[in-house]
C-alpha cells in the first residue's frame, strides 16, 4: 500500500479497517438506494420526489440535532455502532413489509436519513481513529475505500436484479450493514474528551459568517450546488420513470449507479489531485456547473431525451463526489481551524437541509401545476448551474487575498491538504519578495511544514530583516542545496550578532565556517561554534581534551556560559558521539539555564553515562520535557535506570514523582508492563497517581497491550476505597446537620476532605477502567453518571455491564457505586465488602482517627478534641502515640490547648 498511499508504521491496520467500513457502509447505502428508488418509481408517480425531498430536508435538521447529542452522550464509536444496528434491523423490516406506496415513501425518507447520519457518524469517528496529521495523509485513500464500495454495491444490485426481485436488494443492504459492525468494533480509536464552549455552535458560525465577505460567497456557493444537484437528480428520475417500463427500473438504476460511481473513482485516483493543482482550487470548483450547464442547455434545445438527461446526471455522478468534494474542502484551506469547525458545520447541515427545502418545494409547485418538463427542469439547472460558475469563478480574487491576510499576519493555520494549488504558490512566492519581515517568515514556515524548502530562493538571504535572515538560515541550509552557502559566508561579517551565529551554525553543519574572522568574533557564542567547526574537521580523538574547547570552558561568568550553551548546541547539531565526553564535561556542573541544550544535545547521541544526569534532572521543573525526551532517546537502557530510580528508596522524592511519566514516554510495552507491575506495589499515593496517568497516556498513545487483570484488581480496590469511605461519610455527614455538632469549622474542613477522597477514588476507578477499555469513552460514561438524566445513567449501566462479563465482582462493585441508590442504601448493600460500618457520628470520629491517610487522620483528631468529648480523647491520645505522623501535623497541639468544657460522650 505504500506505493500508493504515505503509509507509515502502524497505519496499516487502522487504514485498512477504515476503508473496509466505509467501503461496506457505502456499498450497503448504494444497494439501498437502488431498491428504494425501482420500488418508490414502480409505485408512486415520479412528482411525490419533490414530497419527499421536501420532507427529508426537514427531518435530516432534526435527525443531526439527535445525532450530535446521541454522540456527545455515548461516544462516536459507540453511536457509530447503535445507528448501524438500528439501520440493519429497520432496513429488514422494511423488507417484510408490504410494499405499499406508503411503506415505499417510509423506505425513501429512511434511506435518505440513513445516508445523512451514517456518513456524518463515520467520518467523525474516523478523526477520533486517526490525528489530524494523519488525516491529511489518509483521508483520500479512505474515501476511495467509499466511491470503490459505491461501484461494487451498484455492481452487485445489478447482477443480483437478474435473478432476484427487488426488494431482495433490502435484506442484502441490511446484511452489509450487520457486516459493518464488525468492523467498526475491530477498530481501535483514542477518546477524547469535547472541548467545552459556552456559546451555541451555529451562533458562532453565523457571527463569523456574518463577518466575512468570503464566508458568505462560499454560502452561496453551497446554496447553488445544493439547489442544481437536487434539481438534476429529480430530472433524472422523473425521465427514467417515463422512459423505462416499471419492471426494468431495479436494472437500470443499478447499471446506471455502477456505471457512474466507477467513472467516480477513476476521476478520484487519476484525475482530482492534478487537475486542483493545475487548475487552483477556484477553477477546479467551476469544472462541475460548466458540465451542468452544457447538459441543461443541450437538453432545452433537443428535448428531455433519457440520453441526454443521463450526460447530465453522469457529469454530477462523476463529478461531485470526487473533484468538486476536494475543492469544495480546500476552500476552507486560508481559514484558521477555529473558523473552519464554526462554520462548516453550518453550511454544511442547516443551509444545505435548508436550500433542499425551498428547493423541494419549488419543484413540488411545478409539479403539482404541470409545469415540471424535462425542458423547464433543465433550463432551471442551467440558470442554477450558471450562478453556480460565476460565484466559483468570483472566488479565486478573495480565496488568493485571504491567503495573503494570513501571510501578513505572519501566521498561517494548517491549511490541511498535502499540496499547495498553483494560487496557493502565487500568494506564497509573492510573500517571500515582501519587505515585511511577517510576511516572509509566514511564507517560509508554510513551505517547511509542507516539506517544500526547496522552493525558498537563496536570495532570500539578501533581506534587510534581522528576524528574516536567522529563520532563513535555519531551513536554507540543507544538503540538496548548495546555492545559499556563499550568501551564508558573506554574513559571517553581519553586524547583528544573531545573524553572524545562525550563519556560522548552518555554515558548520556543511563542515565550513570556521574563518579567522569567526573564531575571533566578539561574541563567546559564535566563536564556540566557529571552534568546534574547526576542532571537528581536523577530526579529534579527544575534543573535551582540546586546548581551543578548554579554554571556551575556562572562561566564567557571562560569556562562558554562552560559549558551553553555543557548543552544546553546535554538539546537538552535528550528533557527533566523540563529543559525548565534551557533553559531560559541560552537564556535571552545569547551572538551570543550560539543562535544555544539553538535554537537547544528549538526545541527539544517546550514552548510558548521560542516564544518571538526566534522571535527577526530572526533579527541575525547568527543561523535564526536553529531560524525558532525552532519556526516552536511549530506548531499553533508559528502562533499566528509570526501573531501578523508581524501586530504589533512597531515590529523591521529587525525581521518583517524575520517572513514571518518564517511562510512558518511551511507549513500548516492556514500559508498559513495568509501570502496570508497579501500580499493585507502590505505597506513595503521589507516585502512584503519576504511575495511573502515565498508564493512561500508553493506552492512548502507543500501539501497546494493556494486561487488563492488574489494572480491573486496581480498579476494585479503589471501588471498595469509595464505599468504605461512602459508609463513613454518611453518619459523619448526618451527624454535621446535627445542632450539638455545627459551628465548628475542623468539622466542615474533614467533611470537605472526606468528600474530596470519595470524588477522587472513583474517578481513580473510572481512569482505570478506562485505560483497561481504551476503545470505549468511560470518560464520557462517567460525566454522564455525574449528571445525566435517568435513562442515560441506565444505559451507561448496561455498558459497564458489558464491559466487565468477565468479573463478576467488578461488575457488581461498579453497579454498586454508579446505579441510582442513595448513600444509605448504597452503604447497606456494601456490607459484604466494607467491614467497618459506623452507625453514630462519634463512632464514624473513631474510624477516621484510625484512617491511614496521616492528613484526614490528624484533622479528625483535631476536631475530636475540638468537640471536648470525653471518650474520644482517650482515643486521640492512643492514636498519636501510635502514630508520632499526627503529633507533627498538629494534633499534638489540639491535646495540649485547655478545654473550657469537656462533654461526656
Amino acid at each position: 500500500m505504500t506505493r500508493w498511499i504515505d503509509l507509515r508504521e502502524g497505519e496499516g491496520r487502522p487504514v485498512l479497517l477504515a476503508a473496509a467500513g466505509l467501503f461496506l457502509l457505502i456499498a450497503a447505502h448504494t444497494i439501498l438506494e437502488t431498491a428504494r428508488d425501482a420500488l418508490f418509481l414502480e409505485r408512486l408517480p415520479a412528482s411525490r420526489l419533490t414530497l419527499v425531498y421536501l420532507l427529508l430536508a426537514v427531518l435530516a435538521l432534526g435527525v443531526s440535532a439527535v445525532n450530535a447529542g446521541l454522540i456527545r452522550r455515548i461516544g462516536r464509536r459507540n453511536a457509530l455502532i447503535a445507528t448501524l444496528v438500528i439501520s440493519a434491523g429497520g432496513t429488514a423490516l422494511f423488507h417484510v413489509r408490504p410494499q405499499t406506496p406508503g411503506a415505499v415513501f417510509g423506505l425513501y425518507l429512511w434511506s435518505g436519513l440513513l445516508g445523512t447520519v451514517l456518513v456524518v457518524q463515520f467520518w467523525m469517528f474516523a478523526g477520533q481513529t486517526f490525528t489530524v496529521a494523519q488525516g491529511k495523509r489518509l483521508f483520500g485513500a479512505i474515501a476511495s475505500g467509499g466511491v470503490l464500495g459505491a461501484v461494487v454495491g451498484a455492481g452487485g444490485a445489478a447482477l443480483l436484479l437478474r435473478t432476484h426481485p427487488v426488494g431482495v436488494l433490502l435484506l442484502v443492504a441490511a446484511a452489509i450493514l450487520s457486516a459493518t459492525v464488525a468492523v467498526v468494533l475491530a477498530t481501535e480509536v483514542e477518546t477524547r474528551a469535547p472541548e467545552p464552549t459556552t456559546q451555541p455552535a451555529s451562533t458562532r458560525g453565523l457571527d463569523a459568517l456574518r463577518g466575512s465577505p468570503y464566508l458568505r460567497r462560499v454560502a452561496v456557493l453551497v446554496a447553488l450546488s445544493t439547489a442544481a444537484t437536487l434539481v438534476v437528480d429529480y430530472l433524472f428520475k422523473s425521465t427514467a420513470a417515463r422512459s423505462v417500463p416499471a419492471e426494468q427500473l431495479g436494472g437500470f438504476f443499478a447499471r446506471t449507479y455502477a456505471i457512474l460511481n466507477a467513472v467516480a473513482l477513476a476521476v478520484q485516483l487519476l484525475l482530482t489531485g492534478s487537475l486542483v493543482r493545475r487548475l487552483g482550487v477556484p477553477t477546479a470548483l467551476a469544472v462541475l456547473p460548466l458540465f451542468l450547464v452544457g447538459g441543461g442547455v443541450l437538453t432545452v434545445l433537443f428535448g428531455g431525451g433519457l440520453g441526454l438527461v443521463l450526460l447530465t446526471k453522469g457529469a454530477d455522478g462523476a463529478l461531485r463526489h470526487s473533484l468538486h468534494r476536494v475543492a469544495s474542502e480546500l476552500l476552507f484551506m486560508p481559514l484558521s481551524t477555529d473558523t473552519r469547525d464554526r462554520v462548516k458545520p453550518l453550511l454544511d447541515t442547516a443551509l444545505a437541509r435548508g436550500v433542499q427545502a425551498l428547493t423541494a418545494g419549488a419543484v413540488l409547485v411545478l409539479a403539482t401545476s404541470g409545469q415540471a418538463s424535462a425542458r423547464v427542469l433543465a433550463a432551471i439547472v442551467a440558470t442554477l448551474a450558471g450562478a453556480w460558475v460565476l460565484v466559483a469563478f468570483g472566488l479565486r480574487r478573495p480565496y488568493v487575498d485571504l491567503f495573503r491576510q494570513a501571510l501578513a499576519k505572519g501566521s498561517l493555520d494548517d491549511p490541511g491538504a498535502e499540496d499547495l494549488d498553483l494560487t496557493s504558490v502565487e500568494a506564497v512566492m509573492k510573500a517571500l519578495s515582501s519587505p515585511e519581515p511577517a510576511r516572509v517568515i509566514a511564507a517560509i514556515d508554510l513551505l517547511e511544514d509542507k516539506d517544500r524548502v526547496l522552493l525558498i530562493p537563496a536570495l532570500v538571504l539578501y533581506h534587510e530583516s534581522e528576524a528574516v535572515l536567522v529563520r532563513a538560515l535555519r531551513v536554507v541550509a540543507t544538503a540538496e542545496r548548495e546555492d545559499w552557502i556563499p550568501l551564508a559566508e558573506r554574513l559571517l561579517a553581519h553586524a547583528a550578532e544573531p545573524v553572524r551565529l545562525a550563519a556560522v551554525r548552518a555554515l558548520a553543519q556543511r563542515g565550513r565556517g570556521a574563518t579567522a574572522a569567526s573564531l575571533a568574533d566578539p561574541s563567546a557564542a559564535v566563536r564556540a561554534h566557529a571552534t568546534f567547526a574547526k576542532v571537528r574537521a581536523e577530526g579529534v580523538e579527544d575534543p573535551a581534551a582540546d586546548p581551543r574547547i578548554r579554554s571556551l570552558l575556562d572562561q566564567t561568568q557571562g560569556p562562558g556560559l554562552e560559549a558551553r550553551r553555543a557548543l552544546l548546541d553546535a554538539i546537538r547539531d552535528a550528533g557527533d558521539p566523540r563529543f559525548a565526553e565534551l557533553v559531560l564535561a559541560i552537564a556535571r556542573n552545569m547551572p538551570v539555564d543550560l539543562v535544555e541544550s544539553a538535554a537537547l544535545a544528549m538526545a541527539r547521541m544517546p550514552d548510558p553515562r548521560f542516564l544518571p544526569l538526566l534522571i535527577a534532572r526530572l526533579r527541575a521543573s525547568d527543561a523535564r520535557g526536553s529531560v524525558r525526551e532525552a532519556i526516552a532517546a536511549h530506548g531499553e537502557a533508559a528502562l533499566d535506570a528509570l526501573s531501578l530510580a523508581l524501586r530504589d528508596p533512597t531515590t529523591d522524592a521529587r525525581v521518583r514523582l517524575h520517572i513514571p511519566r518518564a517511562i510512558a514516554q518511551l511507549g513500548s510495552q516492556r514500559a508498559t508492563d513495568l509501570l502496570t507491575a508497579e501500580l499493585a506495589v507502590e505505597s506513595v499515593g503521589a507516585v502512584r497517581y503519576k504511575i495511573l496517568h502515565g498508564l493512561g497516556r500508553l493506552a492512548a498513545e502507543s500501539p501497546v497491550q494493556i494486561a487488563r487483570a492488574p489494572i480491573e484488581a486496581e480498579m476494585r480496590k479503589n471501588l471498595v476505597e469509595h464505599l468504605r469511605l461512602l459508609a463513613l461519610w454518611v453518619p459523619f455527614a448526618a451527624g454535621q446537620r446535627d445542632p450539638a455538632f455545627q459551628g465548628l469549622g475542623s468539622g466542615r474542613v474533614v467533611l470537605g476532605l472526606l468528600e474530596d477522597k470519595l470524588r477522587q477514588s472513583l474517578e481513580r476507578a473510572f481512569h482505570l477502567l478506562q485505560i483497561a477499555h481504551v476503545n470505549e469513552d468511560i470518560r464520557g460514561a462517567h460525566a454522564v453518571l455525574r449528571g445525566g438524566d435517568k435513562r442515560a445513567r441506565a444505559n451507561v449501566l448496561e455498558l459497564l455491564d458489558a464491559l466487565t462479563q468477565d468479573s463478576k465482582e467488578s461488575r457488581e462493585l461498579l453497579r454498586l457505586c454508579a446505579d441510582d441508590l442513595a448513600p444509605t442504601e448504597r452503604v447497606a448493600r456494601a456490607s459484604g465488602v466494607v467491614s467497618v460500618r459506623p452507625q453514630r457520628y462519634e463512632d464514624a470520629l473513631v474510624a477516621l482517627l484510625e484512617d491511614d491517610d496521616d492528613s484526614l487522620a490528624a484533622l479528625s483528631a483535631h476536631h475530636a478534641l475540638e468537640l471536648g468529648l470525653l471518650s474520644l480523647r482517650a482515643r486521640v491520645v492512643r492514636a498519636i502515640e501510635e502514630r508520632p505522623a499526627l503529633g507533627r501535623m498538629g494534633a499534638h497541639e489540639s491535646l495540649a490547648r485547655p478545654r473550657e468544657t469537656a462533654r461526656v460522650g
